[in-house]
């Protein structure tokens, strides 16, 4: 029942205050004071479909189906494309009788389809780029814009494509259904957008109100569930992290169900840092499971039954940073054990019954209470350190890199003799290292971790729109 705006209202009131006010009547049946509440949030957000579907749930109660239908006409002229919701939500029983719904679902397809030219046509105008790349997935339901080269943005398109075979592999096994493949064709379209550094910011600004910083380090990108609308300047690990949401929300809906926020959170984290082995995406140790480490070490880590019963606000409010590397570790260690697939079943089965995904977790691994996170926190104790900085290195390009604007770092200084040596350029960006990708600072330490001095390794890089590669060797620290 109901539906979550953003908060990112202003006044008194914010929009997010009014729909939390409005469905708070809805679960007191207070119909008529619910539609005043989403009248005036569909008058404020006039280009949101949250009031208008809210407003069309609330006249089906009261028995106006002409009210009804015309306001889940404006929620779907407005962006909504959740058939799903439509055909199960208890609030619509009466809609769903009229010969308008009728006609409503046997249009939906082109419905759909008039939706994704739309959302592609803004998605052009955020990207706004002189050259743009298009990629158009079809088994996924997506549209790419990138404001990137070609070659960098087929990277990207092969990435997404190797995380949802892990996806559908160890966690959604519902992935081809929610997705629509297998000849369904009334799902929504998801747009993916791969600004330049100008574009992104405006975006996020727009996004996130004028004093977000637009940084690889602050804010990457975000998935937009409501808008089916994924934005990313960071092509590595926030692009996985947020492709993961975009994954697991059509799982979501498709069943129904809105996962804990250490769930969501921990599942989109886990691929944030991986390795490929025999062409299957392998998640690893990062810099998160490093921040875990120093928690159990100062005892500051809290119980696993504390995390798993936060809210959304409470998980993103103090000291986030901590709780998305807890999440993201105790998934790890599931996958670890083997167990990450049967947890995320056996939470689908006890949802209902345990939405915090505590009773699911320990029916899988067997072990309760206490002893819980004692294994827990002993299988942390023994995970390696990664590398963080560069102090943390034992073997080196011996080049000053920074981090660049999302595809890979950039060279910002080095010698006469490392120009020889290595063949690299002043302002190349490196994008991976043996064919693992370097997106960021911490994925090029984490990565060159693995390696020591004397060792020979393929830098990749990218010159404007030029890519290429040359073999180096690693200096001692």
């Amino acid at each position: 029942m109901g539906m979550a705006a953003p908060d990112r209202g202003s006044g008194r009131e914010t929009a997010g205050q009014m729909e939390a006010r409005g469905i708070r009547a809805m679960e007191a049946q207070d119909w008529e004071r619910a539609a005043r509440v989403f009248e005036e949030l569909a008058e404020r957000r006039p280009g949101s479909y949250v009031g208008f579907y809210n407003l069309a749930s609330v006249y089906s109660r009261l028995g106006e189906m002409d009210l009804a239908s015309d306001a889940i006409s404006n929620a779907i002229f407005n962006g909504f494309t959740d058939r799903r919701q439509l055909m199960r939500d208890p609030d619509l029983v009466e809609l769903r009788e009229t010969a308008f719904f009728g006609t409503l679902m046997k249009e939906w397809k082109r419905i759909v389809d008039s939706r994704h030219l739309a959302d592609l046509e803004r998605m052009n105008e955020l990207v706004h780029a002189r050259k743009m790349e298009h990629r158009t997935l079809d088994s996924l339901r997506l549209e790419m814009v990138s404001a990137h080269d070609p070659i960098s943005t087929d990277q990207a398109v092969a990435e997404l494509e190797l995380i949802t075979r892990w996806a559908g592999r160890e966690v959604f096994v519902g992935l081809e259904r929610s997705i629509g493949m297998g000849g369904g064709n009334d799902s929504a379209w998801v747009m993916v957008g791969l600004p330049k550094q100008r574009e992104f910011g405006k975006w996020a600004r727009e996004t996130f109100g004028n004093s977000v910083s637009s940084g690889i380090s602050s804010v990457g990108g975000a998935y937009e569930h409501q808008q089916r609308r994924l934005v990313a300047q960071d092509l590595g690990a926030t692009l996985r992290h947020e492709f993961v949401h975009v994954l697991h929300w059509r799982d979501m809906s498709r069943l129904g169900q809105t996962h804990a926020p250490w769930i969501q959170e921990g599942l989109a984290s886990v691929v944030e840092d991986y390795d490929v082995v025999d062409r299957r995406l392998v998640p690893v140790a990062s810099w998160r499971t490093n921040m875990v480490k120093r928690l159990v070490k100062v005892r500051k880590l809290p119980k696993i039954g504390d995390l798993a019963a936060m809210s959304l606000p409470e998980f993103t409010g103090r000291n986030p940073l901590a709780r998305y590397a807890q999440a993201r570790t105790i998934l790890m260690w599931l996958i670890e054990r083997g167990q990450l697939g049967e947890f995320y079943m056996a939470y689908l089965d006890s949802y209902d019954e345990d939405p915090t995904g505590m009773m699911a977790l320990e029916g899988v691994t067997g072990i309760e209470g206490k002893e819980l996170d004692r294994v827990y926190q002993g299988w942390v104790r023994g995970l390696e350190r990664v590398p963080e900085t560069g102090a943390d290195l034992s073997a080196t390009l011996g080049i000053s890199i920074e981090n660049g604007t999302g595809d890979g770092v950039v060279i910002k200084n080095l010698s006469v003799e490392a120009r020889r040596r290595t063949g690299l350029r002043l302002g190349m960006v490196i994008t991976a290292i043996n064919g693992r990708a370097t997106r960021d600072l911490h994925e090029l330490i984490r990565v060159l971790g693995s390696y020591g001095p004397g060792d020979v390794v393929t830098v990749h890089w990218r010159r404007g729109t030029i890519h290429g590669e040359n073999a180096v060797k690693l200096l001692g620290r």
